[in-house]
């Protein structure tokens, strides 16, 4: 088993004009797909169509990585 320890850090303030966004999910089998669907529906939102398999992939690798 793999264990992550976290410290609390101050979220720093969105850049001027941008969002700031948290999904919190917990370790188990669905989280890459909440997370990508979660992903997918920003990107889609704010108009950034052309990023959504890339950005996909990236969030399946980090979600999967810590899993």
């Amino acid at each position: 088993m793999t264990t992550v320890t976290a410290t609390a850090t101050p979220v720093p303030p969105p850049p001027q004009g941008g969002d700031n966004y948290r999904l919190a999910l917990p370790n188990t089998a669905s989280a890459a797909k909440v997370a990508r669907d979660f992903v997918t529906s920003l990107l889609g939102v704010n108009r950034h169509r052309d990023l959504v398999d890339d950005a996909r992939l990236c969030v399946t690798e980090v979600v999967g990585y810590f899993r």
